[in-house]
């Protein structure tokens, strides 16, 4: 375990000076952090510590996960953060120290209050991301973005999984799309994924592909028609209720729209084709 030091407090291994304001909380998260430390699947556990005169809620807990977690050592690490009551700000998990590293699964949250405990079932699906992105390799220049947040009843099922991505390729999107789809089967998905035509994936334009799928839809089933819209240079396309919409551009080729309508009706798809919208006006997704 590792105890950063923040303004107005100093950490070591013997001593801890701490302001009164995080004196209560502070063993208690320390001890948290280190107990996480120890767990199979887990790279570190950190407890940030605020400095200042803060309240305790102010302090951070950083979790680094091994990117080939298990979904049992998912469930275990979920148990312990459980174990005892502290107070922080926001929690932190990644499957990388550098949470922006391409490559990296993420979510950053801000909990309930007195509470450090992971939702098991929302770390079990961190952990199905996770191996979605060891699918794809690691020439993949994106990250994930997967809300740990599950309904307050996990055995609805009824809120989907989110999940976020970027890439400086804008195949590889689709190829993200796949490789959640096939690790998150049989439950509600909502995918956002952006390319950064500017070859920049920090600095994200604007959605470009995007999927809300109920637990049953068959995503096999719009691969074609989606595929061939991103080879034809459309903006974004989005699958939603069983049906695809798609935005054209203004270099989008004029046989563009009656090409995909083949595909669509071919495919049992229907399908919705808007026409350029001026860059100030355009959605993040078409149904928004």
């Amino acid at each position: 375990m590792r105890v950063r030091r923040g303004a107005g407090v100093l950490l070591g291994l013997s001593t801890v000076v701490l302001l009164s304001g995080c004196v209560g909380q502070a063993p208690a998260l320390q001890s948290l952090a280190a107990r996480i430390d120890g767990l199979p699947g887990v790279v570190s556990a950190e407890a940030e510590l605020a400095g200042g005169v803060v309240s305790p809620a102010e302090h951070r807990l950083r979790i680094v996960l091994d990117p080939a977690l298990s979904e049992e050592e998912a469930r275990a690490i979920a148990e312990a953060s459980c174990a005892d009551e502290a107070e922080v700000s926001v929690i932190s998990v990644a499957t990388s120290e550098d949470p922006l590293a391409p490559g990296t699964v993420l979510d950053v949250f801000s909990p309930e209050s007195g509470t450090t405990c992971l939702s098991d079932e929302g770390l079990a699906r961190f952990a199905q991301a996770s191996a979605a992105m060891l699918h794809l390799g690691g020439e993949f220049d994106g990250r994930f973005t997967v809300a740990l947040a599950v309904p307050a009843d996990e055995d609805d099922g009824a809120d989907p999984v989110v999940a976020t991505t970027s890439a400086v390729e804008r195949g590889r999107l689709l190829a993200s799309l796949r490789a959640v789809r096939a690790e998150l089967p049989g439950i509600p998905l909502d995918f956002r994924g952006t390319w950064d035509e500017d070859g920049d994936p920090a600095t994200p334009d604007h959605v470009h592909l995007a999927a809300v799928l109920a637990a049953d839809d068959d995503l096999a089933q719009f691969l074609p028609l989606v595929e061939r819209a991103q080879e034809l240079g459309t903006g974004t396309v989005a699958i939603e209720d069983g049906a695809v919409t798609v935005e054209l551009r203004e270099d989008t080729p004029e046989s563009a729209a009656p090409e995909l309508a083949r595909l669509a009706e071919e495919a049992g798809l229907a399908l919705t084709v808007r026409p350029p919208l001026p860059a100030t006006a355009r959605p993040i997704a078409p149904w928004e």
